[in-house]
């Protein structure tokens, strides 16, 4: 009898993965967001309908209907962050994921090199040698705002370089194809092999892409010999939209990926049609495999915040609001062929165009100085500090009070995001956002009204909100 099963939230196996080529799944999906709170709104197709009713047709019904451009959707409106087991997905909002920089032999990464569209070459440079071979594709070149991933080279002062995120195929960059005398950075990236230690999140130009990965478990067939009613759906070529950080005081650091859009779907299901053939994006699939995290979240009431030149903390920060906007476009072209149930004109994404990032960050603090007013008034000119104009941002959290790992969220300069180290031997991080009106501004304060609340209300709040230039995660193991 049909209808004997029901599918439960504690049957369900969820996972993702990075992509090494776009719209693909990996053989292996088996990461975690963190810890999800809220549930998952997954990408199932929506399908743009044309009704058409007819020119001088004779009364009101829906003559036809044309089926139009497909849509695939999803989101996840809360995720406990963790310390290790979330920065992978922070690195989908923003762009690669990389850690300390490599010193070479002949020289610190930072030097001038020649750097062509496929290669770095550079004569000075030794690429192989200290026991750490930057060619075994662990590796990861920065060149000004541009990124390319090390794959192989020739002899000891030639690297290929290949485009992040799509790896296979052409050799490139990730942003504007570096010169001739560009200064580069070499770094460990866990994009290809996770590993503890300092690490950051560069922005980039162009997203890296994502699979979703869900397993539907039958309740009266888990686990037995029959699986037939399970139903296992892979979404291809996920690219994050929009995401908010936030936090409300004693609660969690928590993540919300509000708009994840995707190129297309596979499922196993057999959507029998009249000759029982498979129908509409069926073919392989990959069952997730992740497991529950163990890791414990972090924690807003353990963190700092540090606003205007990071000389001043302010911890009276009652909530915070970190929205990411990547402004995907999606792009469909022309007479591009969908060979899923026939052959026909496609209509699903053939790629997604990253518009122009902004950031904004929106947090309600206790008026405890005449400092808010202040910067408002003069929009964060310092005198003291050379005529700056804008702020530096720097927020922290902790797992524990006792932890020593801190996770900080930062705004660097948009002239250099990349080169941000003070040494080459670690991750120094520091901030340069704020710089004098010739160059950048850095953050600017949008608006900092203060309220006088009503009679529950004890105290003045002002509620900032600022522009920021651009932001970067960085993981300090301490």
């Amino acid at each position: 009898m049909a209808g004997t099963g029901i599918f439960r939230n504690d049957q369900v196996k969820f996972a993702w993965e990075e992509e090494s080529v776009e719209g693909q799944a990996e053989s292996t999906i088996n990461n975690s967001m963190g810890i999800i709170k809220s549930g998952i709104e997954l990408p199932d197709v929506e399908y743009a309908w044309d009704a058409f009713f007819g020119v001088g047709r004779e009364g009101r019904a829906r003559k036809d209907i044309h089926e139009g451009a497909q849509t695939f959707r999803g989101s996840v409106s809360q995720i406990y962050l963790l310390f290790d087991g979330s920065r992978e997905i922070l690195s989908m909002c923003l762009g690669e994921h990389s850690g300390t920089i490599v010193a070479l032999t002949g020289g610190d990464p930072g030097t001038n090199t020649s750097v062509t569209a496929t290669t770095l070459v550079d004569t000075v440079q030794d690429f192989s040698s200290g026991g750490l071979n930057v060619k075994a594709g662990n590796h990861a070149v920065f060149s000004g705002i541009s990124v390319g991933y090390i794959n192989g080279g020739t002899g000891n002062t030639v690297v290929d370089v290949f485009p992040t995120p799509a790896r296979s195929g052409t050799k490139g960059w990730n942003g504007p194809q570096p010169t001739a005398t560009d200064e580069y950075e070499i770094r460990k990236t866990v994009s290809v092999g996770t590993s503890a230690g300092n690490k950051l999140t560069v922005p980039t130009q162009r997203l890296k892409s994502m699979t979703w990965a869900v397993q539907h478990r039958n309740s009266f067939n888990h686990g037995a010999g029959s699986v037939g009613s399970n139903l296992t759906v892979n979404y291809l070529g996920g690219k994050v939209n929009r995401a908010t950080i936030s936090a409300v005081q004693g609660e969690k650091l928590s993540l919300a990926l509000d708009e994840v859009l995707f190129r297309d779907l596979r499922h196993d299901s057999d959507l029998p049609s009249g000759g029982g053939a498979a129908i509409k994006h069926s073919g392989s699939t990959v069952t997730p495999t992740a497991t529950f995290p163990t890791e414990a979240p972090m924690e807003y009431s353990e963190g700092t915040i540090s606003l205007f030149e990071l000389s001043t903390t302010f911890a009276r920060i009652r909530n915070f609001s970190l929205v990411i906007d990547n402004q995907l476009e999606d792009s469909r072209y022309l007479a591009t062929v969908d060979v899923d149930g026939g052959t026909k004109i496609s209509q699903i994404p053939f790629e997604f165009i990253e518009g122009p990032r902004l950031v904004t960050l929106e947090c309600e603090a206790v008026m405890e100085t005449r400092e808010y007013w202040e910067h408002l008034m003069r929009q964060g000119q310092n005198d003291a500090l050379t005529a700056k104009t804008g702020f530096d941002i720097r927020l922290r959290f902790r797992v524990d009070a006792a932890a020593a790992e801190s996770f900080y969220i930062q705004s660097p300069p948009m002239s250099n995001p990349v080169q941000t180290d003070t040494v080459a031997a670690g991750d120094n991080i520091f901030s340069t956002t704020a710089q004098s009106a010739v160059a950048n501004v850095g953050a600017v304060l949008l608006a900092a009204p203060h309220v006088v609340g009503t009679e529950s209300e004890n105290l003045v709040v002002v509620r900032l909100r600022f522009d920021l230039p651009n932001v970067m995660f960085w993981w300090d193991d301490a």
